[in-house]
């Protein structure tokens, strides 16, 4: 049986390519005793492996959304 190396693995099994843009959304929340507040969100979207968007969605510091 051959060893594969990673990138040989990530041919086989998937995974998201290079090409992936990062941008970042002011939200308000609307859950409950949080109604209006801020809360900012780093969103990166990548090409998968076979041209499907893939988007991930992270928290992140709000000054990061502070121009």
């Amino acid at each position: 049986m051959k060893k594969l190396n990673a990138s040989e693995v990530s041919n086989v099994v998937g995974g998201a390519t290079s090409n992936c843009k990062v941008s970042y959304s002011l939200n308000k929340l609307e859950l409950g005793s949080l109604i209006g507040m801020n809360v900012c969100t780093r969103v990166s979207t990548c090409e998968g492996k076979f041209g499907e968007p893939v988007v991930t969605k992270v928290p992140v510091a709000l000054s990061n959304c502070e121009a």
